[in-house]
């Protein structure tokens, strides 16, 4: 075992409850942009189309992924961490503080860029730390602060936002930005990046080089396009989210802070499920079950949503416990497939993530013209299909 793995081990409950605590905050950025985009379109002074388009740059500045994944590998993994934590700060202040449609654009992008950075580095330092046979418990942990983010950060957004105004979340997610970044220099031990690539510059070409060596592998083309049909399918109906509640049942912010509370429930359902579950039955298996509750859920949504808003909570919690538990299972397998350039495979993930939401959210603003979310649902049902029968197909050598 290599001095990591025993110091992680050492450590196991601190560090993990460091990343948990920090990708909370991290995550509120994201979450609270579903429900109160209108709120923030708002506060603009720009249409929720034109909205939707700052969620897709935020999307766009996530496709330099690929070019920074090398990066991440040849740098100590806690270093990183801090960067991304910094860059987030720095994009809360300009999105909050200035609140121009200039400022947010720069600030969208910062966003993304942040979330690469630190996300690549928590999950390829995860991959080092723990082994493949009880990833699945570790990622499951990690990942209850994405539910945690909408349990805890989308209703005091709301809370804030109704009488504070738009901007109020924001600033304060630069204070948590910056305790974070505090937080991850005390809490994590800074071991260096076990490498197999060695020290030396970071070139074009050898870039170019490692990105060709994973994608001349079957197993990760498969697990690239199933990540992007993942992600269209919840970013499709998902960006258009508070704009179908609001118009549909008529809440108010801090009502609808509130009814989203569900939405991490359900999350954190399945997050708490991988840690159950996917070791045991398997880290493939899993997403193809999580896959096939996303479809079913998919397809009865807009039922659902005609028999009123408890109902209608109740597709969506359906729809999130099935994506966040196919998404959990499935980061322990990304982390497997290339043991030797983790974050590199990492970030051509992201840029299959981030593509697929730019597709989700372009499509899903433009279909919200006829306000029905049966047209939403059907492309996000028609995707999870799809990723399901492929990796059904050409990944069954993984367990």
């Amino acid at each position: 075992m290599t001095e990591m793995h025993c110091r992680a081990r050492r450590t196991f409950g601190g560090w993990l409850l460091v990343i948990f605590l920090v990708r909370t905050v991290v995550n509120t950025s994201f979450r609270i942009i579903y429900p109160f985009l209108p709120s923030i379109a708002r506060g603009l002074g720009i249409s929720l189309a034109a909205a939707g388009g700052l969620v897709a740059l935020r999307m766009v500045a996530g496709m330099s992924a690929p070019m920074l994944g090398p990066l991440v590998d040849r740098q100590p993994r806690c270093r990183v961490m801090v960067v991304g934590l910094l860059l987030f700060a720095l994009a809360s202040l300009l999105l909050g503080g200035i609140g121009t449609l200039t400022a947010a654009a720069i600030a969208f992008a910062l966003f993304g860029v942040a979330k690469v950075l630190y996300d690549l580095a928590t999950y390829a330092y995860v991959g080092d730390a723990v082994p493949y046979h009880t990833r699945g418990r570790a990622f499951g942990v990690v990942e209850l602060s994405w539910s945690s983010a909408w349990l805890l950060g989308v209703p005091v957004s709301g809370f804030l936002i109704e009488r504070l105004g738009w901007r109020a979340p924001w600033a304060a997610l630069v204070v948590l930005g910056l305790l974070g970044a505090w937080l991850t220099r005390v809490g994590l031990p800074f071991a260096p990046r076990p490498t197999a690539h060695g020290g030396g510059g970071l070139l074009a070409g050898a870039i170019i080089a490692a990105w060709c060596n994973l994608l001349r592998r079957r197993s990760v083309v498969v697990l690239l396009l199933t990540s992007l049909l993942l992600s269209m399918a919840i970013e499709t109906p998902f960006i258009v989210y508070g704009a179908w509640l609001e118009a549909t049942f008529g809440l108010s912010l801090t009502a609808l802070g509130l009814a989203s509370t569900v939405v991490g429930l359900a999350e954190a359902t399945a997050e708490f499920g991988t840690t159950v579950v996917t070791d045991r039955l398997g880290k493939r298996r899993s997403v193809l079950a999580g896959l096939l509750g996303l479809t079913a859920s998919m397809v009865v949504l807009p039922w659902l949503s005609r028999m009123g808003l408890a109902a209608a909570l109740t597709g969506v919690a359906l729809i999130m416990l099935t994506f966040e538990f196919s998404v959990v299972s499935l980061m322990p397998l990304v982390t497997e497939l290339a043991p030797d350039a983790r974050a590199s495979l990492l970030s051509l993930n992201v840029a299959a993530f981030s593509l697929a939401r730019i597709l989700g959210a372009l499509v899903g603003g433009w279909l919200w013209q006829w306000q029905n979310i049966a047209l939403h649902a059907g492309v996000g049902a028609v995707c999870a299909l799809g990723a399901m029968l492929l990796l059904a197909w050409g990944m069954k050598e993984i367990a």
